[in-house]
């Protein structure tokens, strides 16, 4: 586990560490809750627009992660584009890999947006019986 070194106040953070730390938060099993905003937004191929602090710690996706590799990450400004490698494992220890291509914005130290891009396809395919499991779509015998 790295040490987590303090930022002298005053001292701000670039959107690459930013996304260095929460990326290794996430990788640790850490909630990365403090790298983003309150108007936190999440888009893309995960859900619908979600908005706030929780779209991102609640969504499904990220609970499930088990690993992850940052590929490259590139970063103009306020904004960057990480490449991504996921690992996901379900409860029942079902595998699903991916790279996902995160577009991010950062406004005031924080975390402001991020978009995300990835083979949408094999995911639901992977996430279907964790969702609907076999045994809610076994078909009842009819009363007689």
């Amino acid at each position: 586990m790295k040490n987590q070194k303090a930022r002298p106040m005053g001292n701000p953070i670039g959107i690459r560490e930013l996304l260095v730390e929460h990326y290794d938060t996430l990788s640790r099993k850490g909630q990365p809750n403090q790298s983003l905003s309150d108007a936190f937004s999440l888009s893309g191929a995960l859900a619908p627009d979600t908005s706030g602090k929780d779209s991102f710690s609640d969504n499904l996706f990220f609970k499930l992660v088990e690993s992850l590799t940052v590929k490259t990450i590139i970063a103009d400004g306020e904004r960057a584009c990480a490449l991504i490698a996921y690992e996901l494992v379900s409860e029942k220890g079902e595998r699903f890999s991916c790279e996902a291509a995160e577009i991010w914005e950062m406004r005031n130290g924080k975390l402001v947006s991020l978009t995300i891009y990835f083979d949408t396809a094999a995911y639901q395919k992977f996430m279907l019986p964790i969702l609907f499991p076999l045994t809610r779509l076994k078909k009842k015998k009819p009363l007689l």
